[in-house]
């Protein structure tokens, strides 16, 4: 017996080709962050993969979102921990 309803993987792979038009537009700078955001929605597969039912899009731009705060908490790590070290080094204030 067949599937009826297509993989999670399957249509978003379909969605993900669907936009190609759209990232050939890009500027290079600009189409290196859309493949960053495209792989990070094949990066959470498997939770999107949960809601089978859903459109393609809402979890696509929920996984976009969570590698992009992903980003954002690492870069906020580093900069404590180098605001840390200056600090320790007698180069910057404390706060």
């Amino acid at each position: 017996m067949g599937r009826t309803v297509p993989t999670w993987r399957g249509r978003v792979e379909q969605e993900i080709e669907r936009l190609v038009p759209y990232r050939r537009a890009l500027s290079l700078d600009d189409c290196c962050n859309f493949d960053m955001m495209l792989n990070d929605v094949r990066s959470r597969r498997a939770a999107g993969g949960m809601l089978p039912a859903q459109e393609e899009w809402k979890p696509m731009l929920l996984s976009m979102l969570v590698g992009a705060h992903q980003r954002i908490r690492n870069l906020e790590c580093r900069l404590e921990s180098l605001e840390l070290r200056l600090i320790d080094a007698g180069v910057l204030d404390e706060p």
